[in-house]
């Protein structure tokens, strides 16, 4: 379907009575998203509206059921929130939060590379989110840069949320027995490019730390410039993320430094035993390299600027009392 067509089926319409369409924000595979004004509180919202022609589609339905379950299920600053659902004409729709800003893939296909401190505190925010959502019983499954939003919160440009959860394994609550809308076994799930060799493998037993290899693999690529494993086709990648350890990434990166290297190397470790063993301990062994938080340009600016008015007004003052100091001295 076509941008023009899929802006003439859903804009100006009122989803559910509630959510007015305004506009089309981006589109993908099976789904388009689109801005949208909350009719009785008039805020913005962004609706995710699956297209007709994967309406009847198990696997599409499937995935966009386990968006809501997953993505409504879990509590974190750093995981899109899902406000509400529905269905319109027989298609279903998300509501989420609306999130202005520029997604992880957008800036390396910008800039090819992210900056070390900016390129950590992205890791560590991803990792809250993990932690929350693992907690839950979530695994993601599908992280990659595409997947990571960068908005500005406050004097933060880089704040980063996961969004997409399509693809995510729910683990069924304790004493349940209710069937869960799951993959088959023996499918590949993933991005080939940030994907975890249980994960190309078809392993049906994949868990949190496949999402904690993903994110060593966005790391390296914000860090290196390229993600660990490539290839001319999908098989190729596949091939050399299951056979091939992951470079050192100071390979292509001289500069970054050893502890870092390290931490990037332990979560792209082939085997999931050997790699980070959760979210948190590799949060952890984030923030043990040291503050991570970088300076927004314009704010480091305006803090350059009231440091050296400070400073012009200290003058002053030492001067005046420099010279308060001469007329008493001279008065004696």
């Amino acid at each position: 379907m076509s941008e023009g067509s899929l802006v003439e089926a859903w804009s100006g319409r009122t989803l559910g009575g509630k959510y007015r369409v305004v506009r089309l924000l981006g589109y993908g595979g099976m789904g388009s998203v689109y801005e949208a004004e909350d009719v009785a509180g008039g805020a913005s919202v962004a609706v995710k509206i699956l297209d007709r022609e994967w309406v009847k589609d198990e696997v599409a339905a499937g995935r966009f059921a386990r968006e809501a379950r997953a993505a409504s299920a879990v509590a974190s600053e750093h995981i899109v929130r899902v406000l509400d659902g529905g269905t319109e004409d027989g298609c279903p729709y998300l509501v989420m939060e609306l999130l202005r800003g520029e997604d992880l893939g957008a800036r390396l296909r910008r800039s090819r590379r992210v900056p070390l401190d900016e390129a950590l505190h992205v890791v560590e925010q991803v990792l809250r989110g993990l932690v929350a959502a693992h907690g839950a019983g979530i695994v993601h499954r599908d992280l990659k840069p595409d997947n990571v939003l960068l908005v500005r919160r406050g004097d933060d440009a880089s704040f980063a949320e996961i969004v997409d959860f399509g693809m995510s394994k729910i683990e069924r609550p304790a004493g349940s027995t209710a069937p869960l809308p799951l993959t088959k076994r023996g499918t590949v799930i993933g991005t080939p490019l940030y994907m975890a060799p249980e994960q190309a493998r078809a392993s049906a037993n994949v868990d949190g730390r496949a999402d904690l290899y993903s994110l060593g693999a966005i790391l390296f690529e914000c860090l290196a410039g390229r993600p660990p494993h490539t290839g001319e086709t999908y098989e190729q990648i596949l091939l050399s993320i299951c056979m091939d350890a992951a470079p050192d990434v100071r390979r292509w990166a001289p500069d970054v430094p050893d502890d870092v290297a390290a931490l990037v190397a332990r979560a792209l470790e082939t085997e999931p035993d050997d790699r980070f063993q959760s979210a948190r301990e590799m949060l952890k062994a984030v923030r043990a390299l040291g503050p991570t938080a970088p300076v927004d340009p314009r704010l480091a600016r305006r803090r350059a600027r009231t440091r050296m008015v400070v400073a012009g007004i200290l003058a002053m003052l030492a001067g005046a009392v420099v010279t308060l100091l001469a007329v008493a001295l001279v008065g004696r």
